[in-house]
């Protein structure tokens, strides 16, 4: 017999009392899922794209005040708690998206796992830290590591009603409290900085956004937790939790990052993570409000494969609509906009930071196509795709780190292009689509961007003899007018389908 630990609490703002049953909570949508599923994006892109866009003024301000050096020690630092942090069920939120129906006690059970598992992991921290950043070699990193731990507390906390504000397609009312808190811990990173704290803003700001963000979720979601902790309803989450879990483990321990800093220096690694921001940025506003909704979507029509085919090609193109321009628009005009926009401290970032484009835009689809796979219940497929990504990623970090960061980006992206065809067929074998199908979504934003592309460097030659800052700026507004000229042109026919979708969305809502 499964013994229950559940307490009936009083919470005295909560606008339902807790039933002393464990009934089953937050099921999935069943009607007007894709007309929900097109105006959650719509809020969703705002929850990502605010928060992106003022994190990027605030990396943009850092970066102009902090040296590469400053920034590789903050990064080996954090380099070290994700590891930390990545350890435990970070991802048993997925699981509760995933799951056709949840109770009570699978929040709460999930709930204080998570929290147990978080003062868990910052006792050994507090620690080990001292030993880690000793065998480092950089031991003035020990202080650094145990202020950013603090943010595993926040991580962890923030679990269960990140799940449900994706599960029940809730991202209205997050949109604006999330852009807020990001407000809040981006302004404090600024003051610090522009007070004098050096290096010491950018750790404070890597524990000011999680809190901000996870108190946010709170709000957003309008749970709180109870008592009703139970084993059996952990094991029902258990086959997806720990796979998915294994998955953020493998995306988030950032061993290339400690190789980096320890072998080669600070300011290197400094470089280097500058160059992966600036890819992170970018994908969090082309993808990271398609990646919630997607999931979400697909793992409420994953028993009718026609319906998650065509979400799934509808969300691939979307996604490859915005990725083309920004990345490979930012990889055109880098040779400009960094030493503009950063500093020409940052001028060696140039090169590695093409390189992660091309990263960046093969993560950028790859995140509707790791939808599809969790969705369906084949997160161990995709875990297995992930170990073998990271098996690749730190080989070649061990093998090229003599040659410079630049080599290693180099690397790294082809690496990434040759793995690609492995996800290519777990796609078409888990929906049953035609390679030709799925290569068909590509085709048009690809077309748009070379001629983009070739009206960016055009522009850029007659314009040589011109200021930085005018070139850049003409460069960019050259590229917009022409991409989105020939999009309107080419691809005229889906963007009015998509337009009637959101509009009927609009209605419905």
């Amino acid at each position: 017999m499964n013994r229950d630990w559940s307490v009936k609490i009083w919470w005295p703002f909560r606008r339902k009392p807790i039933s002393d049953t464990d009934d089953i909570v937050f099921a999935h949508m069943t009607e007007n899922r894709s007309r929900a599923a097109v105006h959650g994006a719509f809020w969703s892109v705002l929850d990502t794209l605010i928060p992106n866009l003022l994190n990027s003024a605030v990396f943009i301000i850092t970066s102009r005040y902090l040296l590469p050096h400053d920034f590789g020690l903050v990064a080996l630092a954090l380099s070290v708690v994700s590891f930390v942090g990545s350890v435990g069920p970070t991802a048993f939120g997925e699981a509760l998206i995933q799951q056709q129906t949840i109770r009570k006690s699978h929040l709460d059970s999930v709930f204080w796992l998570s929290i147990l598992w978080a003062v868990f992991l910052y006792t050994v921290l507090m620690f080990a830290a001292p030993l880690i950043s000793k065998e480092l070699g950089q031991e003035s990193i020990d202080d650094l590591i145990m202020v950013v731990g603090l943010r595993i507390f926040f991580d962890m906390s923030g679990i269960v009603p990140n799940a449900l504000i994706g599960r029940t397609m809730a991202f209205r009312m997050a949109a604006t409290r999330t852009a807020i808190a990001t407000l809040l811990s981006g302004s404090i990173c600024i003051t610090l900085i522009l007070s004098g704290f050096g290096l010491w803003s950018l750790a404070i700001a890597q524990v000011a956004a999680p809190m901000a963000s996870c108190l946010a979720s709170y709000w957003g979601a309008g749970w709180i937790p109870g008592f009703r902790v139970k084993l059996a309803s952990l094991q029902e989450l258990m086959h997806y939790g720990i796979f998915a879990s294994a998955n953020r483990f493998l995306q988030a321990m950032s061993i290339d990052q400690l190789v980096i800093g320890s072998l080669i220096s600070p300011a290197a690694l400094g470089l280097y993570n500058f160059s992966r921001r600036l890819y992170d940025m970018l994908n969090g506003i082309v993808a990271g409000g398609l990646s919630p909704v997607t999931h979400v979507l697909l793992s409420s029509l994953q028993h009718d494969k026609s319906k998650v085919r065509e979400a799934f090609l509808m969300a691939t193109f979307g996604c490859s609509l915005v990725s083309f321009p920004a990345f490979m628009g930012l990889a055109a005009v880098a040779d400009d906009a960094i030493p503009v926009i950063f500093g020409d401290h940052w001028t060696a970032a140039i090169w590695p930071v093409r390189c992660f484009c091309v990263v960046g835009l093969m993560s950028g689809i790859g995140v509707i196509q790791a939808s599809l796979i969790t969705s369906q219940g084949k997160s161990n497929w995709w875990f297995y795709y992930q170990l073998m990504r990271n098996g690749t990623t730190i080989l070649t970090v061990f093998i090229l780190y003599p040659y410079g960061i630049t080599t290693i980006a180099a690397g790294l992206m082809i690496g990434t292009l040759c793995l690609w065809p492995i996800t290519l067929w777990m796609v078409t074998r888990i929906i049953n689509m035609s390679i030709s199908a799925y290569f068909g979504q590509f085709l048009r934003p690809a077309a748009a961007y070379m001629i983009m592309l070739v009206a960016v460097l055009w522009t850029g030659h007659l314009l040589q003899d011109w200021s930085a800052i005018a070139r850049l700026m003409v460069e960019i507004g050259v590229g917009a007018v022409v991409y989105l000229s020939v999009i309107a042109t080419i691809c005229g026919e889906r963007l009015l389908f998509l337009k009637r979708t959101v509009l009927k969305s609009r209605q419905a809502a």
